[in-house]
C-alpha cells in the first residue's frame, strides 16, 4: 500500500486545494512544482478541509480552474483590475507587492491549458498577443477591453477634429496606489501633440498601456507561462486561437441540441424516458444565462472547449429515485446529473431552477 501511494505520488502533480483559501493553497502548490520541476506531470486534484469525498477523474481540475480563474482577477488582490464595461482583466499598473507572484499565477494559467482545461479567467486580446511576441500599438488591440479608449485614439488619427485643438502632450498618466503618476513617453520637455506626430502619440500611449507601465508584471506572467509552454509552441497558434484555447468559448451560445445528441442516461433513463422529454423541453426554454448555470452545475465549468466544442463534455443524466422533494444534484467530477423522477414537469422546472441558482461547491449538494 505504502510503495502504491508513493508510486502515485512519483507519476503525478498532487495539487492540495483548500476551499476555505483556494488561491493561496494553489498558488503554493504551483509555487512549489515550479521549484520541484514537477509541473509537467499528469494533474490530480485533492480538496480538502470540507469533508468532500471528491475523486480527480478530471472532473476537479475543470472545476479547480473554473474556481481560480476568476480569483485570479479579483481586484481584492490587486494584481488586476477589472474594465466596469467589459469586464475584462489588465495588469493593475500600481502594483507594488512582490513581481515573482506573477510567475506562479503565470505558471497556472498554462498549468490549466497543459492539462487540457479552460480556465476563467477574462484578459483580452492583447495578453495573448504580446506571449507572442507582438506589442500591440493599434486602437483595434484594446478595443475588446478598452472600447472608449480605442475610440478615442481612433479619432486622434482621423482627420475630423483639429489636433492641436486637444492640448496634448506626449504623456501617459495613469493611477497607482500613492496617486496620479505621468510618464513623460518621450522625456521631458514633452512634446505637444500634432497633426505632424498623432500616429506616433497613438502607438507610443498604447505601448505604454499595455507594456511600458506593467512590463515587470508581465515578464513575469510570461516566465511562469513558458515554463509549461515554451514559445516554439505559443507560436502555433493567433492570438485569438491562443484566447480561446486558454479561456474556452462562451457557453452562453451553445447549441443546447448538440449537449441533448451527446448525453448519456444511467438507471432507468433513456432519451425517450418521459422524465427525460421534459427536461430537454425544460432546457430548450432557459435563457442563455440559465444554460451557463446549468452546465456549471453539472460540469464545474460554464465554459466550453474550444476544440470540440459542446459535443466535448462530459454529461450524463442519472436517475436518482422516484418521485420526491429532494433537489436535482450533482457529481462535478464525472460530469453527472443526479435527477429524481418527479411527478410534473412543472416540479421538474421548479427544483431545477432552485438547484442551480443555489449550488456551490463540489460534491452531493
Amino acid at each position: 500500500m505504502q510503495y502504491a501511494l508513493q508510486r502515485y505520488v512519483q507519476l503525478y502533480l498532487i495539487l492540495d486545494v483548500s476551499r476555505t483559501d483556494l488561491l493561496g493553497s494553489v498558488l503554493s502548490g504551483v509555487r512549489a512544482g515550479l521549484m520541484s520541476n514537477t509541473l509537467h506531470k499528469p494533474l490530480k486534484v485533492r480538496f480538502y478541509g470540507s469533508g468532500e469525498d471528491g475523486v480527480d477523474h478530471g472532473g476537479l481540475q475543470v472545476e479547480l480552474f473554473a474556481n481560480v480563474g476568476r480569483k485570479i482577477c479579483d481586484p481584492e488582490y490587486g494584481m488586476f483590475t477589472i474594465d466596469s464595461g467589459t469586464q475584462r482583466a489588465w495588469f493593475h499598473q500600481g502594483y507594488c507587492d512582490s513581481v515573482d507572484r506573477f510567475e506562479v499565477i503565470g505558471s497556472t494559467v498554462a498549468l490549466a491549458v497543459y492539462n487540457g482545461c479552460t480556465i476563467s479567467v477574462s484578459f483580452p486580446k492583447m495578453m495573448y498577443m504580446m506571449l507572442l511576441g507582438e506589442r500591440p500599438n493599434r486602437p483595434e488591440d484594446i478595443e475588446d477591453i478598452f472600447p472608449s479608449l480605442a475610440a478615442g485614439l481612433k479619432s486622434v488619427l482621423s482627420d475630423d477634429i483639429n489636433i492641436e485643438d486637444l492640448g496634448l502632450t506626449f504623456d501617459y498618466t495613469y493611477t497607482s496606489l500613492d496617486g496620479t503618476v505621468t510618464v513623460p513617453m518621450r522625456g521631458s520637455p514633452s512634446p505637444a501633440l500634432v497633426d505632424a506626430n498623432k500616429k506616433e502619440y497613438v502607438a507610443e500611449y498604447i505601448e505604454h498601456l499595455s507594456y511600458v507601465t506593467i512590463a515587470p508584471f508581465f515578464d513575469a506572467f510570461k516566465r511562469g507561462w513558458n515554463k509549461l509552454i515554451p514559445d516554439k509552441l505559443t507560436k502555433l497558434f493567433t492570438p485569438v486561437e491562443l484566447m480561446a484555447l486558454t479561456q474556452g468559448q462562451d457557453a452562453q451560445d451553445f447549441d443546447v441540441s448538440e449537449l441533448q445528441r451527446v448525453t448519456h442516461y444511467d438507471d432507468g433513463y433513456s432519451a425517450l424516458h418521459p422524465a427525460i422529454e421534459w427536461f430537454w423541453q425544460i432546457v430548450k426554454r432557459f435563457t442563455p444565462k440559465d444554460r451557463l448555470q446549468l452546465l456549471e452545475f453539472v460540469t464545474a465549468c460554464g465554459r466550453v472547449p474550444v476544440v470540440d466544442g459542446i459535443s466535448g463534455v462530459m454529461f450524463v443524466i442519472q436517475r436518482n429515485g422516484p418521485d420526491s422533494d429532494r433537489l436535482p444534484t450533482s457529481l462535478t467530477c464525472f460530469g453527472r446529473l443526479l435527477l429524481p423522477e418527479y411527478r410534473s414537469k412543472q416540479k421538474m422546472e421548479q427544483m431545477l431552477r432552485t438547484a442551480i441558482e443555489h449550488s456551490t461547491g463540489f460534491g452531493l449538494v
